[in-house]
């Protein structure tokens, strides 16, 4: 996404869907994909992974758009 669009969400205060922590280490596991592979798909350091699963950050951006987006492959492969 540009951000253009995630000034318009921000704006309107639109929110991507992004699943609890918990929720999105299973999908991950259960896809068979460790932490750095997602995290190389996605542009991120593992550890970023890691706190996100953790859920001790959250991504927001850009980055919060590509994290929903691989969330929703692991989904749609399980």
């Amino acid at each position: 996404m540009t951000a253009t669009a995630d000034y318009i969400r921000s704006r309107l205060g639109v929110r991507l869907e992004l699943p609890q922590p918990d929720e999105r280490r299973a999908l991950r596991e259960a896809a068979g994909l460790t932490q750095q592979e997602v995290a190389d798909a996605i542009g991120v350091t593992r550890a970023a992974i890691s706190q996100w699963e953790a859920g001790t950050r959250t991504p927001r951006g850009a980055l919060l758009d590509r994290y929903v987006d691989a969330i929703r492959a692991l989904r749609d492969a399980a």
